[in-house]
């Protein structure tokens, strides 16, 4: 998908339709390079409308840069996904509070997040 730009151009609405498929456990979009606003916001319909997802992998997508507060809700809510990869390549902006507020409401929620993967997120300068 990564090498077809029209595959790119139409990655939110297949994301928005699998929302309401249940039987997607997975969806693997790494280095697909798809990051935008628009991937995001169906990324974030994905996990609140989804009662099936359990993997989702966003490695090296760039979508890091676009997750709203929203989406970090959702995460938080969400009572499926176990895993889920936000690594990217190379340092991004990242909204680290909203992370780790998600990570714990997840958790008092008694949701399945048992694995999240951030690489490159975190600096030593601080934020």
């Amino acid at each position: 998908m990564g090498g077809n730009p029209l595959m790119r151009d139409v990655v939110s609405q297949v994301l928005y339709n699998l929302a309401f498929s249940p039987k997607i456990r997975s969806i693997d979009l790494h280095d697909s390079q798809c990051g935008s606003a628009t991937v995001a916001e169906a990324i974030f319909k994905l996990i609140k409308i989804s009662g099936a997802i359990e993997n989702l992998n966003l490695e090296n997508t760039g979508v890091r840069l676009h997750l709203t507060a929203d989406f970090y809700k959702a995460l938080g809510e969400s009572k499926t996904l176990k895993y889920l990869n936000l690594s990217e390549q190379s340092q991004s902006h990242s909204q680290y509070n909203l992370l780790a507020m998600a990570i714990a409401m997840n958790a008092y929620k008694k949701g399945k997040l048992r694995v999240v993967s951030y690489r490159q997120g975190l600096t030593s300068g601080g934020s």
